[in-house]
């Protein structure tokens, strides 16, 4: 182990340089992986499961991260731990987007022509973060003037409550471990695909709408592709729509559903097996092109009654779906929306959803799927994944999905002009997260962070009062699961009370 003093450089071995800004600590060996000189596309596998285990990554997150980003091409090349961490005290906290804040500044030999890298921190409470280079950063793509790219780490420091699960730590940034990821990239034309992201969506998360029964529900290729003829038939009574959220399909975002048999079956039967899940890519395209998307797809001569369960960003989709305009567009009849359910819905936006804080959304979307999985998380956390490949190769454009969840977003603020409709019943439920008796270390930091970014209540995702109130849109008598009960943004479905309200909300054929 070595000192890394105050504001001070290191020279570390294959080529890699430490510089403090305003930190001090202690570096351990560097570690360079078998096949690091290689192309990343010839690399072998490596047990980079088993290393986040080391870093303390909890197991079963380590095993699904690890393999998660095996799938997706990504290869660790240099591993450098850092212990013993010190930073100033700064009691209003600094923002990662702050280039004045503390942190290490990291410089390691660029990849080659066609390959990207991006660093995964992972701190010893379990949760990771990820960090893309400054050239990408700034949108600059992978040119590089040098054969080296420079990664800044910022400092945060805080104490957790102690307890022997804590393993005698002392809080969150004391002890990290920075693994420089690489990976293959396409090119066009020389360049750096702008929209790489939206070409994968088109091929691995299509636009689909499917009739499902309880044992179609949660298998994406079973269940009646639906057609607007079939919809016809079927249109002389109300339809229950699932439209689910960002980086997700129905399958896995309404698992929480499918799991509770008694009243997945009672929605077949109330709505007489005329039960859509709606899937849609939900990076690259904005709501209003979802919801289009889905009015084509409507019978052209009568409109459809739908009460709708949204979760997400699907909410903003399911807001479309009775636009006039848009009905226009379709050259369809916009459908009668009965009853609408938002869950999470990020109404007011997401302060993560920020092009500045992009990096929070998806740290935040990685810790929630590894810390809280199940079996249908890995999907989820492949488009997680190809985005955070996207933003490293610096290719900033082509996520006004994402974009559109963004406070500031015109786009957003147009559609909450309006008020609630006054035909149908509009419902809203919302979590002011706060960990649960016995959660992890991980889910503690992590809780603690986000707090501390959004400064008021939230799902680590989306903010508490956001869901239900947003501008001139606002849902009265929200259900509101409260601090504590340990429901966070991707796992409102496991809650019974969330179940109980939606079979008391959703009043069938």
């Amino acid at each position: 182990m070595s000192e890394l003093e105050r504001d001070g450089r290191m020279d570390l071995p294959y080529g890699v340089v430490l510089r403090s800004s305003d930190v001090g600590g202690r570096v351990g060996e560097v570690r360079r992986w078998a096949g690091a000189g290689a192309p990343v596309r010839a690399a072998e596998p490596v047990a980079f499961a088993e290393q986040l285990v080391t870093d303390s990554v909890p197991a079963d997150s380590a095993r699904l991260l690890g393999t998660v980003i095996q799938e997706a091409g990504m290869r660790p090349v240099l591993t450098l731990p850092l212990s013993e961490l010190t930073a100033p005290a700064h009691p209003g906290g600094h923002d990662r987007a702050d280039a004045a804040a503390p942190g290490v500044v990291l410089q390691v030999p660029a990849p080659g022509e066609d390959e990207g890298q991006v660093v995964l921190e992972v701190d010893a409470t379990g949760v990771v973060r990820w960090v893309v280079s400054d050239t990408a950063a700034g949108g600059g793509g992978t040119d590089r003037a040098g054969a080296v790219q420079t990664f800044r780490v910022s400092m945060e420091q805080f104490g957790l409550p102690g307890g022997a699960q804590d393993r005698g730590l002392a809080g969150f940034g004391v002890r990290k471990v920075l693994h420089v990821l690489r990976f293959p990239i396409q090119r066009v034309a020389g360049r750096v695909a702008e929209f790489a992201v939206g070409r994968w969506e088109e091929r691995f998360r299509p636009y689909g709408l499917r009739l499902t029964g309880p044992e179609s529900f949660l298998t994406p290729t079973a269940g009646e592709t639906v057609s607007a003829d079939r919809l016809a038939e079927l249109a002389d009574r109300p339809f229950l729509v699932f439209v689910h959220g960002t980086f997700s399909r129905c399958h896995s975002g309404f698992h929480g559903i499918a799991a509770d048999r008694q009243l997945l079956q009672d929605l077949h039967e109330r709505y007489r097996d005329r039960v859509l899940v709606f899937d849609h890519p939900t990076v690259h395209l904005e709501p209003a092109d979802n919801a289009r998307w889905l009015l084509e797809h409507l019978p052209a001569d009568r409109p459809l009654t739908l009460d709708l369960v949204a979760h997400s960003r699907g909410g903003l989709v399911a807001r479309q779906l009775g636009s006039e305009a848009l009905a226009r567009d379709a050259r369809r009849p916009a459908p009668c929306v009965r009853t609408l359910i938002h869950v999470a819905t990020p109404n007011a936006g997401t302060v993560l959803a920020d092009r500045q804080r992009l990096g929070r959304l998806l740290d935040a979307f990685t810790n929630l799927l590894c810390l809280l999985p199940d079996e249908m998380v890995s999907s989820t956390l492949e488009v997680v994944l190809e985005v955070v490949k996207h933003c490293a190769a610096g290719a900033l454009g082509g996520l006004d999905g994402l974009a559109a969840m963004d406070p500031a977003s015109s786009a957003l603020g147009e559609l909450n002009e309006a008020a609630v409709p006054a035909a149908g019943t509009v419902r809203a439920i919302t979590s002011d997260f706060g960990p649960a008796d016995g959660a992890g270390l991980a889910i503690r930091a992590l809780n603690r962070l986000t707090d501390h970014l959004f400064g008021t209540g939230n799902d680590l995702v989306v903010p508490t009062e956001g869901v239900h109130r947003a501008g001139a849109y606002v849902v009265s008598d929200p259900l509101v699961i409260p601090s504590g009960s340990g429901v966070a943004h991707t796992d409102f479905f496991r809650d019974a009370e969330v179940r109980i309200r939606l079979a008391q909300w959703l009043p069938g054929s």
